[in-house]
């Protein structure tokens, strides 16, 4: 069963009303006033604790708005044609990363934990209702708060202090203080969510799904270097049966989450909030030399990948030639297209390096698995087991072809394999010792000041 998110529950709908008030927000996320509407001393009922979820995944629309272009823009995926905003994130070679956009994520990550910590914080087993109904509010809360840490942790840390974004898992006052936790601290929090969150949604699914909780696992313990325990969840995923390629790449982004291959997706609802990365990404991919803000820049990896393998389907079907230009429009189509923040290929992906990593040797199913995605590329296939410095290789090639201007696992895989990033002239590379040092997202002045760090 897929993950989606669809805000059209009108049993809850005065109480989200009265959430948005309750939860409104300044820049600061703990300037947020209990004495306004309903504060958490009066949400006893599985009702309201299914309205705050609701309301937080409301919140991860723009959580997720800005994440495509700006991790693109870091690896240089992109040339920036009609708008100064994107720019700077595509020369931070000097000045590290800008301001203007990571303070979005930043916000609206913990506006969604305010509201999934007070649901984790609630008697919610002593609540009226099945143990089912119980389980999948709880499940949903813990997958969220996943999700966001494993985010703030992949942008916020620190590299050298190790110093990450406050872990905060209470319900907190407008006076309380926060400390910034570490990247190890937030790590082992993302683990114990995300496996609780599994252990809930198998009892019953929620908004989120077991399957979908058990992917991202499954892309946790990717980047937490845990291969076996990755390997072990993405095999879970594509085992199950419950999700298949599509045959044609522009298909999955117009179908959205009615894809069958879209695991997690945030659905689009425009006459709730139309704001988030479908049409951030729609207004600056679009093939229009005017309208549109980026298109693909000649010098990148990407742009190489795709002069080697012109007929790559990842490349004619979806990527467009006009005015001189290389368009990649067909990932957000639309304002109205659903955001698609994890697909089957991921998994074939994740499970094929993983075993590969864990065994410290390649077999003919790690082969087996790029060649599942390989093929519904309509490129040749692998002959053979290659060795396993060829083989990681190919896998870095795949995984950035399949990937790129989505979720932001361009710039993550390639921080994780320390691979050098295309110089901004695109004469040169930057080594990873230096990238991995400027590419942290800043934590905004006030919050620093406000809670002294």
């Amino acid at each position: 069963m897929k993950t989606n998110y669809i805000f059209n529950m009108k049993k809850i709908f005065f109480l989200l009303v009265v959430f948005s008030m309750t939860f409104t927000s300044c820049e600061d996320f703990l300037d947020e006033d209990p004495s306004i509407g309903l504060s958490p001393d009066k949400l006893t009922d599985l009702a309201s604790m299914n309205a705050l979820v609701h309301g937080a995944y409301d919140n991860m629309r723009g959580f997720y708005a800005y994440q495509p272009m700006i991790t693109s823009g870091f690896v240089r995926d992109y040339s920036v044609r009609n708008s100064a905003n994107w720019t700077p994130f595509y020369k931070w070679t000097n000045t590290g990363v800008p301001s203007m956009f990571t303070g979005n994520s930043y916000g609206n990550g913990f506006r969604t934990l305010n509201k999934v910590n007070t649901v984790l914080n609630a008697d919610v087993e002593n609540m009226y209702g099945s143990q089912a109904e119980k389980s999948e509010v709880l499940g949903d809360a813990h997958f969220l708060r996943a999700a966001v840490y494993f985010q703030f942790d992949m942008t916020f840390t620190d590299p050298n202090s190790g110093k990450s974004v406050p872990l905060v898992t209470t319900v907190l006052g407008t006076n309380d203080r926060v400390t910034q936790a570490s990247g190890t601290e937030l790590r082992a929090q993302v683990v114990a969510d995300i496996e609780a969150a599994r252990q809930h949604l198998k009892v019953k699914n929620g908004i989120t799904s077991y399957l979908a909780a058990t992917a991202m696992a499954a892309r946790i313990y990717f980047y937490h270097g845990n291969y076996a325990l990755a390997y072990e969840r993405a095999n879970e995923v594509i085992t199950s049966g419950a999700y298949t390629l599509e045959p044609n790449p522009a298909d999955i982004y117009s179908k959205g989450n009615s894809s069958s291959e879209a695991i997690y997706t945030i659905i689009v609802n425009r006459t709730e909030n139309s704001f988030g990365p479908n049409s951030i990404g729609n207004s600056n991919f679009q093939a229009d030399k005017d309208k549109g803000v980026v298109s693909l820049n000649p010098h990148s990896e990407i742009a190489v990948f795709r002069n080697a393998n012109p007929s790559d389907k990842r490349f004619t079907d979806l990527f467009k030639e006009a005015d001189g230009l290389v368009y990649i429009d067909k990932k957000y189509p639309s304002q109205d297209s659903d955001y698609i923040n994890l697909r089957l290929p991921e998994m074939y992906l994740t499970r094929a390096e993983s075993n590969i990593m864990k065994n410290g040797s390649v077999s003919a199913a790690d082969v087996a698995d790029i060649n599942v995605v390989k093929n519904r590329a309509a490129v040749s296939l692998i002959n053979g087991v290659p060795s396993m410095e060829n083989m990681l290789e190919m896998l870095f090639q795949e995984r950035s072809i399949e990937m790129c201007f989505e979720y932001g696992d361009r710039f993550y895989n390639s921080r994780r394999v320390k691979r050098d990033i295309v110089a901004e002239g695109g004469n040169g590379i930057i080594p990873h010792s230096t990238y991995n040092t400027l590419l942290v997202y800043p934590i905004s002045q006030q919050d620093k000041d406000i809670h002294g760090f």
